[in-house]
């Protein structure tokens, strides 16, 4: 399990399939586990968002999202409840917008990618739970590898990144929950506006007389 990132010797409560859509988390490495995989999936998003944007010339809205989704994956790993929250919102938000929009929202990767954001927030609001019962085998810190470089990024870097990070994270996805709900809000009437101006060149090219040579 090092390629997890976690250095304990106790195995998932689940197999793969459960742990993907509703996760058994009984203690502290069933936690680490699904906030490990809240991480990667925060910084996979987050990456080829920017891929995506960046080759459609969009590089500041693509900046904007790669850093809001790098930021939240800290928060993520952290256990806050907030960080885990608003990028679920956004990542649902922007998915049933690209629907809604005509826009591939859907697949096995995004299903995944929304189930494990999903089962993060659970995570996190469970280990604030058992932090004010202060259950002693559901308190107790799990041992987490650091000899990798995807370790080091997972184990090392959030907890250095977030105290500071965080400050900027939170407006940054109120920034960008807002424009993807305006963005989609909008959506109908530009798509209108866009239908009338095809029709009126579709009319004017139908009523032009060819110039004879």
């Amino acid at each position: 399990m090092q390629t997890l990132g976690l250095a304990s010797d106790i195995k998932p409560t689940d197999g793969m399939f459960k742990r993907l859509f509703w996760p058994t988390i009984e203690n502290q490495y069933d936690l680490d586990l699904v906030s490990v995989q809240g991480f990667w999936v925060c910084v996979v998003v987050g990456v080829i968002s920017f891929v995506v944007l960046l080759a459609t010339g969009q590089f500041w809205v693509g900046a904007l999202i790669a850093v809001t989704y790098v930021l939240g994956a800290t928060g993520v790993r952290e256990r806050s409840i907030a960080a885990a929250i608003l990028i679920f919102l956004c990542y649902i938000t922007d998915r049933i917008g690209g629907i809604f929009m005509g826009q591939p929202g859907y697949g096995v990767i995004p299903v995944v990618s929304l189930l494990l954001l999903f089962a993060n927030v659970r995570a996190t609001i469970l280990a604030d739970r058992w932090r004010r019962s202060g259950t002693a085998d559901q308190t107790e810190a799990v041992e987490l590898a650091q000899e990798s470089f995807t370790e080091k990024v997972a184990n090392v870097m959030p907890a250095k990144v977030w105290p500071v990070g965080r400050f900027v994270f939170f407006p940054l996805a109120g920034v960008l929950l807002m424009l993807t709900i305006v963005g989609v809000a909008m959506y109908p009437a530009m798509h209108r506006k866009q239908l009338e101006l095809q029709r009126e060149r579709d009319q004017v090219q139908t009523f032009t007389v060819p110039t004879a040579e």
